[in-house]
């Protein structure tokens, strides 16, 4: 079966839902033996050059294909102007060997692939990776391309990694498939941690205010003294659009001997910083069903989680971490200093990893998509 996956962002920016689509990817050209062109924006690296346009992968039948000329992912004209690059693109690809489907990844893609559905007439699958604005309720420009997007637009198939989406009116009937995690690549067996004399708490994600970054500040700045004498150090793994902001606030809060900011980590730079920590801390106001807290749990790490998205379906209060409710800075204080004083604190990450070693993996995710295509094709 030979697919046609699009999604907008690839590296240098890197999230869950770019993990999700490379992972599934793997998956189906191994285990399904599927021929599949990933379509993303032409963006320029942190050095102002762009990558290989067209970049293949060890398994044959596996290509990244990087479409138009270099552009800005965050400016929404660029994002605008790409349809009409990938459009053009996937349908000249189309009339050399055709494909059996679409398969389109978060917001905007979700409109070129509607395009090509029609224009080729073949079926077209859309993966919901989180219903942020939505969820929300900010009736902004994102919040109605989120509405027409999600539950307007009618699909072949519709896929969401959460059951968030259920409680919406919608055109579609989605297939509820969690996201998986690679227990391997986030194993911690060859990780020295010796030589650290302080509790490690990491956030990895992207430095947004629907993350809930400004909170946990708030939160720390009420517990500092204690922190201190527990030598607590608190990491911000990833970047944003509010970064700077956050920085800002840090440092009008004194929280530069807590938090530091650690930029951009990935690959196996990025499961050391997991396997060095002894708490993941996820505070945000909006998930679909996050992709960093399966990874903390593969790294057997504790967790502390809003109340949102999908993560009272994973996490079991004091059962294998803890859940709070959203925009609550002192509830998230108190929940950090209990944590920390917890001497049982490395049972609820062991916990966590044996739920998703049962449930979340990579094979799962791919088989069940690969039966959607299936019924498709």
């Amino acid at each position: 079966m030979r697919i046609a996956m699009i999604i907008e962002a690839w590296k240098p920016i890197w999230g869950g839902g770019q993990a999700h689509v490379f992972e599934l990817s793997k998956k189906l050209v191994k285990n399904h033996n599927c021929k599949i062109d990933i379509y993303v924006m032409n963006l320029k690296d942190e050095t102002g050059n762009t990558q290989q346009r067209i970049e293949g992968y060890k398994y044959e039948n596996l290509k990244i294909i990087r479409t138009g000329k270099p552009r800005n992912f965050y400016s929404f004209k660029d994002r605008i102007l790409w349809i009409f690059n990938v459009v053009k693109e996937i349908k000249k690809n189309h009339k050399q060997n055709n494909y059996d489907l679409i398969h389109a990844h978060a917001n905007l893609p979700g409109i070129p692939g509607k395009i090509l559905s029609r224009l080729l007439r073949i079926p077209l699958v859309y993966t919901i990776h989180g219903t942020n604005f939505l969820d929300l309720k900010k009736k902004n420009l994102f919040y109605f391309v989120e509405k027409l997007l999600f539950t307007t637009f009618k699909y072949d198939a519709q896929i969401s990694v959460s059951k968030n989406i259920l409680k919406y009116k919608n055109n579609n009937t989605p297939t509820i498939i969690p996201n998986g995690v690679s227990l391997k690549k986030f194993s911690c067996q060859s990780i020295n941690k010796t030589g650290k004399d302080y509790f490690k708490i990491i956030f990895v994600g992207r430095l947004d205010k629907i993350k809930g970054i400004d909170i946990l500040l708030k939160s720390l700045s009420t517990i500092k003294k204690q922190l201190l004498q527990k030598k607590v150090q608190v990491h911000l793994i990833g970047y944003g659009y509010e970064e700077k902001y956050f920085k800002e606030l840090s440092k009008k809060l004194k929280l530069q001997n807590i938090v530091f900011f650690r930029g951009k980590i990935i690959d196996e730079r990025l499961t050391r910083e997991y396997c060095t920590s002894n708490l993941f801390v996820l505070p945000s106001l909006s998930e679909g069903q996050p992709l960093t807290l399966l990874e903390a749990w593969a790294a057997k790490l504790p967790v502390i989680v809003t109340d949102v998205g999908d993560n009272k379906y994973f996490v079991e209060n004091k059962i294998n971490g803890y859940i709070i409710p959203p925009k609550d800075t002192e509830a998230l204080s108190k929940k950090i200093i209990e944590t920390i004083n917890n001497p049982n604190l490395k049972q609820l990450g062991l916990k966590g990893y044996n739920l998703i070693n049962k449930k979340y993996t990579w094979t799962r995710v791919a088989k069940q998509t690969y039966k959607i295509y299936q019924v498709l094709s």
